[in-house]
């Protein structure tokens, strides 16, 4: 079930909020820069499934490195309210609000830090899971940095490699029994994991420890039509059917992808012969969530 209170555009439903920004990229060794502009108001609601759509090279990742706090923004003269609000402690079950802005002013790079760790998760096109480990201990890595009881990661853990099918045996024969496996998939390195099958454990791995905020740029590339579909309908129920749901952007070149999952447009483009990028639309759709849908192997 949907949580109630999910997509109302109502204040006390604001996850996240940006009025302006300005953020130049310099190359030096090139003596080249970039400028992403936003000078529109953004809002992003509980339970928000974000499109974020516009030509290669016209500041979406960018962007979404300054949302994610991956980046402080070069000038906060250009900065309006720039405000995150996130689950209270200790119950965690009303909204409290942070002045992301000022916490930038201040140098409070501690502070960013903890919200980075505890309310953000990624799963972007560079590839971040650890080659060394395995595909549970990869999920695992922010349960174990937030401080997720041992019991309490096991269970989630689990419920993740289920939900995005993660659960299956390797190389397994015709006639085989699941007592005499023991190389499943679970306890594979990355490295031995197909395209697909490391973009599930990566999406799996960023909504792990319950984010506010997900970021996920090109996230289906390596999966069929049908993979992409039912993967993208688990992470968008897993940030929505939540007490406290989050939100989700998604960068994305794929228009049908966006219409049929996205429930806000937020659109950019390169101005024309000038280094710059601009937030161009932002629209609000009629999208509503699928029927559930469970994955197949890949």
């Amino acid at each position: 079930m949907i949580h109630p209170d999910v997509t109302r555009t109502t204040p006390e439903n604001v996850i996240l909020r940006l009025d302006s920004l300005k953020h130049t990229l310099v190359d030096r060794d090139k003596k080249q820069c970039f400028t992403v502009n936003v000078a529109k108001p953004l809002e992003f609601y509980a339970g928000d499934f974000i499109g974020l759509l516009g030509p290669s090279g016209c500041g979406k990742t960018t962007l979404l490195s300054i949302l994610g706090l991956l980046r402080k923004p070069t000038d906060l003269d250009y900065v309006g309210r720039f405000e995150l609000y996130v689950p209270s402690e200790p119950k965690g079950d009303a909204r409290e609000l942070v002045d992301i802005r000022d916490a930038w002013a201040r140098n409070d790079v501690r502070r960013i830090e903890s919200l980075r760790r505890t309310q953000m998760g990624f799963a972007l096109q560079s590839g971040e899971l650890v080659k060394s480990l395995t595909v549970n201990e990869n999920i695992q890595v922010p349960l174990r940095l937030n401080g997720w009881r041992s019991d309490d990661m096991r269970e989630r853990v689990q419920d993740l490699l289920g939900q995005f099918s993660l659960t299956r045996h390797r190389d397994q024969k015709p006639g085989a029994s699941e007592t005499t496996l023991s190389n499943t998939l679970a306890q594979s390195r990355i490295n031995r994991l197909s395209g697909g099958e490391y973009q599930r454990v990566s999406l799996a791995r960023a909504v792990s420890h319950k984010p506010s905020v997900v970021f996920v740029d090109e996230p289906t590339s390596a999966l069929n039509r049908e993979l992409a579909h039912n993967a993208l309908e688990v992470l968008r129920s897993l940030q929505r059917e939540r007490t406290m749901p989050g939100i989700t952007f998604m960068i994305t070149h794929d228009e049908e992808l966006a219409t049929r999952f996205c429930n806000l447009i937020v659109r950019m483009a390169p101005r024309r012969g000038e280094p710059e990028g601009d937030v161009v639309d932002v629209v609000r759709t009629e999208c509503q969530p699928m029927a559930e849908n469970g994955l197949e192997n890949s």
